[in-house]
């Protein structure tokens, strides 16, 4: 979350990641549940790599001034994923780990930017938009896998819960979106996500820094 409104600039750069982050993450619900028997996100017309099915306008304005945003949710009917349990976890995944690989591509287009190896010259600018669409997927994977609905977390972890809490975890649901605005808005969640956010850019340097020797010689 931003401490401050950012520079014009700042947004500006801050636009290819919030786009494309949002609308892969998005798709990648909508494709994985139509792929495990739910048709919902078709007949929807969420299977799509259009932004504009996928953007919510005052979810992408608040989240590039304030840094606290959101994307339209895909609708899943649970009940016709087979098999249920696994399809529902699978789908629920699959937007971090589509995340997560973007993070890795543009890290490693970054990196080339920053070496000149992308047009044969170096472009601060460029480079620092890419960095910034790779931290930004680093983000929503970070963000996404908070066990508070409705988040992709609690989608998983609500299958820990054992038989007869379903009314926990019906009023966990209702819930769950005034916890999240605490957790933001005090700080708490920050204290938390840190080492998260700090191993997973370690991931993604673990794979990207050894291609860029090979690229760099």
């Amino acid at each position: 979350m931003f401490t401050q409104i950012p520079s014009l600039q700042m947004i500006v750069m801050s636009i290819p990641g919030v786009v494309i982050g949002f609308t892969f993450h998005e798709f990648a619900h909508a494709w994985t549940a139509t792929w495990f028997g739910d048709d919902t996100p078709r007949l929807q017309g969420r299977v799509s790599l259009n932004p504009r099915v996928h953007l919510d306008p005052l979810g992408v304005i608040l989240l590039l001034i304030g840094g606290f945003g959101w994307a339209r949710p895909v609708n899943v009917n649970a009940n016709r994923l087979r098999p249920r349990v696994l399809g529902d976890i699978v789908v629920s995944l699959a937007g971090v780990s589509m995340n997560f690989l973007l993070a890795i591509l543009f890290s490693l287009l970054m990196g080339m930017s920053e070496y000149g190896l992308l047009f044969g010259y170096q472009n601060a600018v460029l480079t620092a938009t890419l960095e910034r669409t790779a931290y930004f997927n680093l983000l929503l994977v970070g963000f996404n896998l908070i066990p508070i609905p409705p988040l992709d977390g609690f989608h998983v972890f609500k299958y820990l819960f054992p038989r007869g809490m379903e009314g926990v975890v019906a009023t966990l649901y209702r819930m769950g979106p005034i916890f999240l605005m605490v957790l933001f808005f005090t700080g708490i969640a920050s204290r938390f996500l840190d080492p998260v956010y700090a191993g997973l850019e370690a991931a993604v340097s673990w794979i990207v820094v050894p291609v860029l020797r090979l690229m760099i010689g």
